[in-house]
């Protein structure tokens, strides 16, 4: 049974803000995780949740959206368009795991993000579209080529793990930096802070034909990273790093500082 329409269902609700239909696709006792936080585990805290959500992204609509099903899990990775509190435009990349039950409705929900309005530069503009233009592949070798990566990554062998990237590769994270090139991915990855206790684990990884999503956490139970990795010619391409802004301590209340501006008529002097 795929999955995959029932997710595009959900993103359909949540564009035409469908409360009812949001709450009818989520399990009466979801687990939903984001960015944003709280933690919420029943379906009528995440119909709010969403309600809330759709407020402060004024005119969300989901864009591009990109999906991988992997069994009873289906990741999408969408760029969201909304207005901030002053009306003004802005995008968002994020992704979401839903997971399913075999009823079709999700029982789990993991949302990640990156800031607002990233901005690439011409190398990694280049690798970016190279990677999305990128014929064949399947799921098995993506799934290979991503976990080789991560185990030599994780274990510190970062010769193998360098021999797996791309030669014109890119590294997107609007936390610690956009970067192109092996060298400077694998510096960048290995600057950004890591836990006094404990070390990353991969606690999910969903593939596609030429793109994966490598869910990353210290506590199992606390999600905290996700990587959008795509593949090309059995080599890594491109790595999106997003993240779980609220457990990494990053503000994701960008609008709160601001009451949004009311809309009035200019009635005319």
């Amino acid at each position: 049974m795929s999955h995959r329409p029932a997710a595009e269902s959900l993103i359909r609700a949540i564009n035409y803000d469908d409360f009812d239909a949001i709450m009818a696709a989520h399990h009466p006792e979801v687990m939903f995780q984001s960015f944003r936080g709280p933690n919420l585990r029943d379906s009528y805290s995440v119909t709010e949740w969403q309600r809330e959500f759709l407020e402060r992204y004024a005119d969300c609509t989901y864009t591009q959206p990109e999906y991988i099903e992997d069994g009873s899990a289906v990741a999408v990775r969408s760029v969201v368009s909304a207005k901030g509190y002053d009306w003004r435009e802005f995008e968002q990349n994020i992704v979401e795991v839903l997971e399913y039950d075999e009823a079709g409705l999700v029982t789990k929900r993991r949302m990640y993000a990156q800031h607002r309005d990233v901005v690439l530069d011409k190398a990694a503009t280049a690798a970016m579209t190279a990677a999305k233009n990128a014929e064949g592949g399947s799921a098995s070798a993506t799934r290979k080529a991503v976990e080789d990566f991560y185990a030599a990554l994780l274990s510190g062998e970062t010769d193998a793990a360098r021999a797996l990237l791309g030669d014109k590769c890119a590294y997107v994270d609007s936390i610690y930096g956009i970067v192109s090139g092996a060298d400077a991915i694998l510096e960048v990855i290995a600057g950004i802070p890591r836990p006094a206790f404990g070390s990353w684990r991969i606690t999910g990884l969903h593939s596609g034909e030429n793109s994966a999503l490598v869910e990353l956490a210290v506590d199992a139970a606390r999600p905290r990273a996700a990587d959008w990795v795509r593949v090309a010619d059995g080599k890594i391409a491109v790595i999106e790093a997003y993240w779980m802004m609220r457990e990494i301590g990053v503000n994701p209340y960008e609008e709160y500082s601001h009451d949004r501006h009311s809309r009035r008529v200019i009635q005319p002097i």
